[in-house]
């Protein structure tokens, strides 16, 4: 071969091998962004979906009621074969929520008074302010206290949790599963909660409400 054509060749090589790994370059590019908006509208049809639910299970068009306390409040209303609730922690009450976060806190159903209430405990999984999500744990009261392990979970069906922020969470609850709730028009009801700052649930509350009623 000429040594004037080898340079010309090696110039065609060198250029076919680059326009080839461009053209790859681009394939994977197009590949990551197809990719991440495929992603992208996987997470929107979730939380769309979620919405969806959350609307379903307690309609917002339904007409609540409220149990208004010095600070707390609970609003409710029976819907289908549940009861749809709201509890929330006053915040501009408990200021020190909003620094040093979330504690626990509770609604009791089925007793004047602590001792043989259904107890559902709210319990935040982390103290982060922006995201507060929370556990959800069950007991029963009893005269000083709780009366099963304190890490218990509510049976299957009992209770879903559809939203929840700072001091306060959505939940449909299904009184038909629990004992001595079924078919009746009136629930008694406690309420109570700790402490800012704290992530596990244990006896100590700050504020208690007892005596609280239901009217479905």
């Amino acid at each position: 071969m000429s040594k004037k054509l080898i340079p010309l060749a090696m110039s065609v090589l060198l250029g076919v091998t680059l326009v080839s790994c461009s053209a790859n370059s681009k394939e994977d590019n197009v590949t990551k962004v197809s990719a991440n908006v495929d992603e992208a509208n996987s997470d929107q049809l979730s939380n769309q979906n979620l919405v969806a639910d959350h609307s379903e299970v307690c309609p917002s068009t339904e007409k609540s009621k409220t149990i208004d306390m010095k600070d707390m409040e609970f609003t409710y209303f029976k819907y289908e074969d549940h009861i749809c609730g709201t509890l929330e922690v006053k915040l501009d009450v408990n200021k020190d929520w909003s620094t040093k976060g979330s504690g626990w806190f509770a609604a009791g159903f089925g007793s004047k008074t602590m001792k043989g209430s259904n107890m559902f405990i709210f319990v935040p999984k982390t103290l982060d302010l922006k995201d507060t999500q929370y556990n959800v744990f069950s007991n029963i009261g009893g005269s000083v206290g709780p009366t099963l392990a304190l890490d218990t979970k509510p049976r299957a069906e009992t209770i879903n949790l559809l939203s929840s922020s700072l001091g306060k969470v959505e939940f449909a609850l299904y009184p038909n599963i629990i004992d001595g709730l079924g078919s009746t028009t009136k629930i008694d009801m406690i309420f109570s909660h700790s402490k800012a700052g704290i992530d596990k649930f244990g006896p100590g509350h700050i504020a208690v409400y007892d005596r609280k009623t239901l009217q479905l």
